[in-house]
């Protein structure tokens, strides 16, 4: 996904639900911070989703978000990109305190984009082969700091378990990280 993608599929949810803060989280969140990973040969540039957690979500706004922009909409087979609209159970897969690090999508709206190592930490808990991927392309490429992700996992409500195998997770990370800069 382009950032300017991300930017027309957030504005048309924030115009179905005026008046709320959008959240975009996952992948596409990024392309707040670093545009460039979604042009050609970028990590995001085969991601075709934007997920979006909305203050306020109901039934009949998801219902009405899943209709206008989400997966198999008209929007997306014209766009080839959509949104999924997010319960807000998924917060607490965040770290501490994440919600003064969002970092603005575009100035003079309320689209708001998780920051990059909060992003990390919820991949590593996730510890799909996708995310490992993507985490160890931005550490290679050095848009992530390993410190900070660990501060970062230790600053989220999780279970010892969960906890060590997310810190497993991001040392598989740092060592493909390794490879991928060799």
């Amino acid at each position: 996904m382009r950032l300017q993608s991300l930017v027309h599929v957030a504005s048309v949810a924030a115009a179905l639900s005026p008046g709320r803060r959008i959240v975009v989280l996952g992948s596409s969140s990024l392309l707040a911070s670093f545009p460039e990973l979604g042009e050609v040969n970028g990590p995001l540039e085969i991601s075709y989703d934007a997920d979006l957690l909305i203050d306020g979500m109901d039934a009949e706004l998801a219902g009405v978000l899943q209709e206008a922009i989400g997966e198999g909409s008209l929007f997306d087979a014209k766009e080839g990109y959509h949104a999924d609209a997010l319960r807000p159970e998924v917060e607490d897969t965040f770290p501490s305190n994440w919600e003064s690090r969002l970092v603005p999508l575009q100035a003079g709206t309320d689209v708001v984009c998780l920051d990059p190592h909060d992003l990390a930490t919820v991949k590593l808990q996730a510890g799909r082969p996708k995310d490992l991927e993507l985490c160890a392309s931005l550490l290679a490429a050095g848009l992530l700091k390993p410190e900070l992700i660990r501060q970062r996992l230790e600053e989220t409500r999780l279970s010892d378990p969960s906890r060590a195998a997310a810190s497993v997770r991001l040392g598989k990370a740092i060592e493909l990280a390794k490879v991928k800069s060799s």
